[in-house]
């Protein structure tokens, strides 16, 4: 009876909302064609794949992919790579737009918080191709506006992309300024939902600013900023293909070149599939295994969480 009344309930439901259940559908069938059927090939990483076998005839070696993995220096190398530009791009990309938002929140008028609101998120929406076109520009050692204002000033010019110590901060100052405005506005989305009256009490009980944004802002969008860190840091492996790739030269591989270059120079232009997969597993399961972690860490902390 149990079965049968669950049943009922849920055709109820199905013919009261049959347009959302096939739009959801749609996204069903995507994500299981896509994303969960590919899952499968991942059986790579644990064979010697070649074309000339194909999958069912390439023998298995087990974790031979793995191992030959920890002892190449230059995935060594990449390694220490990613997790050096991702550590800085989390503790000075992720503050920034929390940062940004609360400012706005509390220093500017409705009029021009939502000009620098619209400023700020149009980079958003431009390509990695185009954005590195314009830095490409602005950084150019000739006649970049940079380097012509350097020059003007009785300095040298500087080939920025191409020089080891400005790689890096390089590759976090331009997430910043592509990416912060998104997350600026899940942040002004989250701030607008925070009791007004309260902060008008404690302006009664005689706050300051920097007492209220402690006190009563970030602890009002606390829950937000907990869930996209620990989303974050599931990503701590994954510094961005796109903005790497278009930004470097073999001039910089010994400070930029990431997983994600050395994985598509190895498995699509080296054909090492077998390495590149297991390669590919290993990153995925690091940030799984740190998403649990994070989750359960700050659930106890903070009492928020992904779940």
């Amino acid at each position: 009876m149990f079965i049968v009344s669950r049943l009922d309930s849920f055709r109820k439901k199905f013919i009261k909302n049959k347009f959302l259940f096939f739009m959801a559908l749609a996204v069903m069938v995507w994500y299981a064609i896509f994303r969960y059927v590919p899952y499968y090939w991942n059986l790579i990483a644990f064979k010697d794949y070649s074309y000339a076998r194909g999958f069912w005839g390439s023998p298995w070696v087990g974790l031979d992919n793995f191992r030959a993995m920890f002892v190449d220096p230059m995935f060594l190398r990449v390694l220490r790579n990613t997790l050096v530009i991702s550590a800085l791009k989390i503790t000075i990309g992720f503050p920034f737009p929390i940062l940004l938002a609360i400012f706005l929140n509390e220093v500017f008028s409705k009029a021009y918080r939502k000009t620098i609101q619209t400023i700020t998120f149009v980079p958003f929406f431009i390509s990695w191709v185009i954005y590195a076109s314009i830095m490409y520009t602005l950084l150019s050692p000739s006649v970049g506006m940079i380097n012509v204002l350097l020059k003007s000033l009785g300095g040298e010019g500087i080939y920025f992309l191409a020089n080891e110590a400005w790689f890096r901060p390089i590759l976090v100052a331009s997430e910043i300024t592509k990416n912060s405005g998104y997350f600026t506005v899940i942040y002004m989305a989250a701030l607008a939902g925070v009791d007004q009256e309260i902060f008008e009490a404690a302006i009664c009980d005689g706050a300051n600013l920097f007492q209220r944004i402690w006190h009563v802002t970030l602890p009002g969008i606390a829950s937000v900023i907990t869930i996209l860190f620990i989303l974050r840091l599931g990503q701590l492996l994954t510094v961005g293909f796109e903005q790497v790739y278009i930004l470097y030269s073999p001039m910089v591989y010994d400070v930029g070149d990431v997983i994600e270059t050395f994985n598509y120079r190895q498995g699509i232009l080296g054909g090492r599939f077998a390495y590149t997969t297991a390669l590919g597993l290993f990153k995925s399961a690091i940030g799984f295994v740190l998403v649990l972690v994070s989750n359960s860490v700050l659930k106890k902390l903070t009492d928020y969480g992904l779940w």
